[in-house]
């Protein structure tokens, strides 16, 4: 009895997948398997660097970016930033960071370069999603 279950429910399951299949849903199912954004930590450049790529096929929004490790008082930086499909963004920190610039979030280095993988970036939607890279 327990085999017939199986069974039915396997069938249930893939008549399920053909049915995404044949509808053309695609590009869906491929959407939901990877990460909305990725990002990527520069820590050891001058000045350090979080670049931010939108992997969806449409905008979100980035509400802000910090440390890991320690993190300064001001962290994370609410950047609130609306990032199109797609595309990336960097932000910027520390003293060759320009001052005018909307996409610096501080002259002052925020990556701890002597404790390796235990910092990086974490990078917050505004659906509360956190996305990280570690330095090292």
């Amino acid at each position: 009895m327990q085999i017939r279950r199986r069974s039915i429910h396997w069938g249930i399951s893939l008549t399920l997948a053909t049915a995404v299949l044949l509808s053309g849903n695609v590009a869906g199912v491929a959407e939901a398997a990877k990460p909305a954004i990725k990002v990527t930590v520069y820590c050891y450049s001058k000045p350090e660097r979080v670049v931010i790529r939108n992997n969806r096929s449409k905008a979100l929004t980035i509400r802000n970016v910090g440390s890991i490790y320690q993190p300064y008082s001001s962290e994370p930086f609410y950047v609130r930033y609306r990032l199109g499909a797609g595309k990336t963004v960097t932000f910027k920190s520390g003293y060759g960071a320009s001052a005018s610039s909307s996409k610096t979030l501080t002259r002052q280095y925020i990556f701890n370069n002597d404790v390796g993988s235990r910092e990086g970036a974490r990078v917050r939607l505004s659906n509360g999603v956190a996305y990280v890279d570690r330095c090292g």
